[in-house]
C-alpha cells in the first residue's frame, strides 16, 4: 500500500467518495466549490457571503497557506469538497469546510469533519475549534450534531478569541457567530 493509499484508507467517506490529501492541481476546482457553496448563504439571510466569493485561485491559496487541506473526491477523482485546518495554540482549527451543493447532504461534510478530528487525535491536541454562523442549519446546528459545543468567548484563550475576530466576515454582527470546540 502506498502512502497515498494509506492516507485515503484512514478516512471513511460515503460510498462512491474518498478523502485524500490536497494537490496543487485541485485549487481551481476547490475555488469553484467554495464559491458555489457560498451561494447557499443567500437563502439564510447572509447575501454578503454569497456576494463576496474568492476572486481567484490565488485568494483560495492565500486562505489555505500554512494549513492542511483534505479533499473529498468523487469516484472518478474529481474534487467535490474540502476541509482546511491548522494548529492554533493547542487546538486544531477548522478554517474552512465546503462541499459542492450538487454533492451535499450525502455525508461528505461530516466525513471531512471526522477526518479533521482524526488529525487532531493523531497530533494529541486538545480539540478542534471553528467559528461559524449560529443559526444557519449547515453551520452551528450541523457541527453540534457532530459533537461540537459552543465555547463562550470569555472562556476562550486569547489565540482563539483572536481567530474568532479574524474570521468575522465584514459587516456581520459578532452575535450571529459562534466559536465551537470538539474535544479530542
Amino acid at each position: 500500500m502506498t502512502a497515498e493509499q494509506a492516507f485515503v484508507a484512514a478516512f471513511e467517506a460515503p460510498p462512491g467518495y474518498s478523502i485524500r490529501a490536497h494537490r496543487p492541481a485541485d485549487d481551481a476546482a476547490l475555488l469553484r466549490i467554495e464559491n458555489r457553496a457560498a451561494q447557499l448563504f443567500r437563502a439564510h439571510g447572509y447575501p454578503e457571503i454569497a456576494d463576496n466569493p474568492f476572486a481567484s485561485v490565488d485568494d483560495f491559496r492565500a486562505m489555505a497557506t500554512g494549513h492542511e487541506v483534505l479533499v473529498a473526491v468523487a469516484g472518478e477523482g474529481r474534487p467535490v469538497g474540502y476541509a482546511v485546518s491548522g494548529a492554533r495554540s493547542d487546538f486544531l482549527h477548522l478554517r474552512e469546510l465546503s462541499v459542492d451543493p450538487d454533492h451535499g447532504r450525502r455525508g461528505l461534510g461530516s466525513a471531512l469533519v471526522r477526518a479533521v478530528i482524526a488529525r487532531c487525535l493523531e497530533r494529541a491536541l486538545r480539540g478542534v475549534t471553528l467559528t461559524t454562523f449560529r443559526t444557519v442549519p449547515f453551520n452551528a446546528p450541523f457541527y453540534a450534531a457532530l459533537g461540537f459545543v459552543e465555547l463562550p468567548l470569555e472562556q476562550a484563550s486569547a489565540p482563539l478569541r483572536d481567530v474568532f475576530h479574524q474570521e468575522l466576515p465584514e459587516g456581520i454582527a459578532a452575535t450571529s457567530r459562534v466559536l465551537m470546540v470538539h474535544p479530542c
